[in-house]
């Protein structure tokens, strides 16, 4: 609903909120063009209600946790009291070269807009709806999914690699073959999510139900998916990043390395890093390690598909 009454406003945002409100009645925005003039304390008036913004999201990710994306905000649903994503019109377009790709993205916010309405009701993609403000802006408010993204679950993780295998490994797989299945649904529906990271899988407090967010990357290689998912499954296997310098200089904390590393071990998208895990753990289960394989630099047959990846998978893990 549409708070008018400024009184009104200001007692719902203090109950809800637990912040004061000021003398002066809080700004609101119905144009949400200049997302850098929306700032905490102000109100998003979209689709016949009202938004209280507590503050920008921050980019939490390889050590850049207090970079803010002042294009995403969090914020209180008014009516009902929910936690919200509002994530505002940013446009940005950049190449790059991945091994033998080069790939194009482009930020789209109708994109994701699309595939919110394609999932919805899903569970393992993250929620939300579209409102087109008086600018024409399309404005996704989403769900908020309280935890942690898996990057940081890994992170925080304080055991062994060995004891992580056949201790933690398989629930984790569980979920995130789960994660694959949607993602190989997603496509099968003609769309793609465009940025597969491991930081872009929300392990759900609680439940531990493991959830994708973040759809609005437009990528010109919709198999790009694919690929990037060779760099999530390497992740959790390996339980962090192994890359080839990393081996070089602490080779300690590689005591079963068996043999040596070369170019044909490297991941073909990312070439500092090992695909080849088996050769770090030789404890891995080597039907695993095969799939592994399949995304690096010496491999005989690549992943066309998800479904493909998606059997592999099962197979190792049922």
């Amino acid at each position: 609903m549409i708070f008018e009454n400024p009184a009104e406003l200001k007692d719902r945002i203090e109950s809800l909120s637990g912040r004061r409100v000021g003398r002066e009645p809080p700004r609101i925005f119905e144009d949400t063009s200049s997302y850098m003039s929306i700032l905490g304390g102000c109100v998003l008036r979209l689709g016949g209600n009202d938004y209280y913004v507590l503050g920008d999201t921050r980019e939490g990710r390889f050590g850049i946790d207090d970079q803010p994306k002042v294009w995403v905000k969090y914020a209180l649903d008014l009516t009902t009291g929910a936690h919200k994503i509002i994530k505002l019109v940013f446009y940005e377009e950049f190449e790059m070269e991945y091994g033998f790709l080069k790939l194009r993205f482009r930020r789209s916010p109708q994109k994701e807009s699309e595939i919110l309405d394609v999932i919805r009701g899903h569970d393992r993609f993250m929620q939300g709806f579209t409102v087109i403000d008086p600018a024409g802006n399309y404005v996704r408010i989403i769900d908020f999914i309280r935890g942690k993204t898996l990057y940081g679950v890994l992170r925080d993780l304080d055991m062994d690699h060995e004891q992580y295998v056949h201790e933690r490994l398989p629930g984790i797989m569980r979920e995130v073959i789960a994660c694959v299945e949607a993602m190989a649904e997603l496509h099968r529906r003609g769309h793609h999510h465009g940025d597969v990271r491991n930081d872009h899988i929300i392990v759900e407090a609680g439940s531990g139900r493991y959830t994708w967010i973040d759809f609005d990357y437009q990528v010109n290689y919709s198999d790009y998916d694919v690929w990037s998912m060779g760099n999530v499954l390497t992740f959790v296997v390996g339980n962090g990043l192994h890359t080839f310098r990393g081996v070089q200089r602490d080779p300690q904390s590689y005591p079963h390395l068996t043999g040596e590393l070369d170019e044909y071990d490297a991941i073909l998208l990312s070439k500092h890093r090992i695909a080849n895990l088996g050769k770090l753990f030789p404890y891995l289960p080597a039907e695993l390690n095969e799939v592994l394989l399949r995304f690096s630099c010496g491999a005989s047959q690549f992943y066309e598909d998800l479904d493909s990846q998606l059997a592999d998978l099962r197979a190792v893990f049922g």
